[in-house]
């Protein structure tokens, strides 16, 4: 009679629960493709903005390092501790006046560039 009973009860579990869980299963199913869909787009515009930084960051990273290793050596050079004021200001400005120079010396190279590109195309 046990065993009858046992045998009743599991398969009204398995009718009413077990159908039940399986339409809950499937529903978290969908819902958990959906958020992974999303997951994987976000990631993918995620990269693309990361490789772009990194270019971005590479090209950078060397210009900067330039300008450091400069500034260190102007500092050197310019040892405001032993120096007379009016010769570290007259420095400041040559180095000042050099370095307008040389961006004005690049301006003119990438306005040519640019004009031979215009005329190539």
């Amino acid at each position: 009679m046990l065993n009858r009973f046992r045998r009743r009860f599991d398969a009204a579990v398995a009718t009413r629960v077990d159908a039940r869980m399986d339409a809950r299963i499937e529903e978290a199913s969908a819902t958990m493709e959906r958020a992974q869909r999303d997951y994987e787009a976000r990631l993918g515009g995620n990269q693309a903005d990361f490789s772009y930084l990194r270019s971005e960051f590479d090209r950078i990273a060397p210009q900067v390092a330039a300008l450091e290793q400069r500034f260190e050596w102007l500092r050197n050079q310019l040892d405001l501790t032993g120096a007379d004021p009016e010769d570290a200001l007259v420095r400041a400005q040559a180095e000042h006046e050099r370095a307008r120079i040389r961006l004005e010396l690049a301006s003119h190279y990438e306005e040519r560039l640019r004009r031979l590109e215009a005329e190539s195309d």
